[in-house]
């Protein structure tokens, strides 16, 4: 009985001594994360790529149009004196310590296209279509054939449905410059599902899209990451994506380092002491809107001021692309449209030390966009410029470009 009643009290003990030593030890896990909390060390560690992976994530970045990102350190944010600064772009050393692959140009309506659904697609669908076929979808008769966009909007009367005169121009379908409008019979056809369904019922295919090589625009931060998931998904069925590799979003230091591609100044565009119409799709409208910085220019000596302002999209044509690109090949990261990166917005930490890979708070309410629009000024549309928006916000000169690279958190 004394035995047994020794064995016990000396087995409470040790639980005990245990609980002790967990509860210190843990007390001790926790200041030493709040410690390196308040230095500014990041917890998730990327890891290093797998040789072994390399040539299948070479070949799969060719096919995608991808650019390699080698490693390195950068300053992120910008310079007291720079030129539209805001007070979120505190500058801070970072260092992106793994390679990763980025989109050359942003994410096309036509890229955009073959991996989503039916009723997401972008742009709107082009029809040849007959007189014949026209006198029977119209309100009236008389119709000459041609071809035609769709184009379904609210009216003062419920959903509304035009035909558009379209062509094609250099492989891209646009509006006629004087395009014949017509309005579908609305007691016919009182929506755009109905008219497709009509349109198939007389094999009547549709030829092509609006806008295939416009930036994808009006998406979503949720829709973007879905989409990138869904290519992630595909790739790695068809064998073509070795894991753990994904396709994701920039995170806001990957997409900096990209954009800067080695510079220091406001743009990463050429000598970077200019960013205005001529470089970049923004808006140029007014001297006030560009920044030039150059020692011999139009301003220097005393040249007059041409404004340029497109008031939309640029199409991208990777053989033939408008605007220069920076030095490690990547175009449009200056305006067009504003890109959705990974982090949630937050300020940047004000200590010396420098961040390695960092990804943005854990939590927060706003997701971060960068590089200006074409709506934009060059004060907007800066190398350390940010912007931020409810993962919902789907707005006109909102997109994207996305990386092939290891995953995040």
């Amino acid at each position: 009985m004394n035995n047994r009643f020794t064995a016990l009290v000396l087995r409470a003990w040790q639980i005990f001594s245990f609980s002790i030593i967990f509860l210190v030890g843990c007390e001790d896990a926790n200041k030493t994360q709040e410690n390196n909390i308040q230095e500014g060390v990041r917890f998730f560690e990327m890891d290093e790529i797998r040789k072994d992976a390399l040539p299948a994530i070479i070949k799969l970045a060719k096919e995608e149009g991808l650019i390699r990102i080698d490693a390195g350190e950068f300053l992120m944010g910008s310079p007291l004196e720079e030129v539209g600064r805001k007070p979120d772009e505190l500058r801070n050393r970072v260092k992106i310590s793994q390679p990763f692959w980025i989109k050359k140009f942003e994410v096309t309506q036509g890229d955009w296209n073959k991996h989503i659904a039916s009723n997401q697609k972008k742009g709107d669908p082009v029809f040849s279509l007959s007189s014949k076929i026209l006198n029977e979808i119209c309100s009236s008769s008389g119709y000459a054939a041609g071809n035609f966009s769709i184009i379904g909007f609210q009216g003062e009367t419920g959903k509304e449905i035009f035909l558009e005169e379209a062509v094609l121009s250099q492989g891209l379908w646009k509006t006629a410059k004087s395009p014949r409008n017509y309005q579908v019979n609305h007691q016919k056809f009182n929506d755009l599902f109905a008219l497709l369904k009509f349109l198939k019922s007389k094999n009547i295919q549709q030829i092509d899209r609006m806008g295939k090589f416009h930036p994808v625009s009006r998406v979503s931060y949720s829709q973007v990451v879905a989409y990138c998931w869904k290519k992630t998904q595909e790739a790695r069925l068809n064998g073509s994506l070795p894991s753990p590799f994904v396709f994701r979003l920039p995170t806001e230091a990957e997409w900096e380092y990209a954009c800067r591609a080695g510079t220091s100044g406001f743009c990463g565009i050429g000598e970077e002491d200019l960013l205005s119409g001529e470089n970049a799709n923004i808006d140029g409208s007014i001297r006030g809107y560009i920044i030039d910085q150059r020692p011999k220019s139009e301003f220097s000596d005393g040249g007059s001021f041409t404004p340029i302002f497109r008031k939309g999209y640029v199409p991208i044509r990777p053989f033939r692309p408008i605007y220069p690109s920076n030095a490690w090949g990547l175009h449009d990261m200056h305006g067009n449209v504003l890109e959705w990166c990974y982090d949630f917005y937050g300020p940047y930490p004000d200590d010396n030390l420098t961040r390695i890979d960092p990804m943005g708070p854990i939590r927060g309410s706003y997701r971060i966009a960068r590089g200006g629009s074409f709506v934009r000024t060059a004060h907007e549309s800066r190398s350390a410029a940010r912007f931020s928006y409810e993962a919902s916000y789907r707005g006109s000169e909102i997109g994207f470009r996305y990386v092939l690279g290891l995953p995040l958190r």
